[in-house]
């Protein structure tokens, strides 16, 4: 991935998470009244840098562990049973 879509990539799917995860589970503990916004916003603030930090941290970590898990299997050998 080259560098500025790795960034653009970071940023966008760091906001997305943010915007989605805050409104929803803000919304669900108080409801979706009218005190429910500014409560989103002040959330959606507080998690965002958090995301996009763990989006350029512990994401590539992950897609290397995953990579890992489904790695094809060297090795075995497959017995024809007829």
């Amino acid at each position: 991935m080259k560098n500025k879509q790795f960034w653009v990539a970071a940023i966008l799917s760091s906001l997305t998470m943010a915007v989605m995860m805050s409104g929803l589970i803000s919304g669900y503990k108080m409801g979706f009244g009218t005190d429910w916004p500014p409560v989103w916003a002040q959330s959606f603030l507080i998690a965002w840098p958090c995301a996009l930090f763990l989006n350029l941290t512990v994401l590539p970590q992950i897609r290397t562990f995953s990579a890992w898990l489904c790695r094809p299997k060297t090795g075995i050998v497959a017995r024809d049973n007829g």
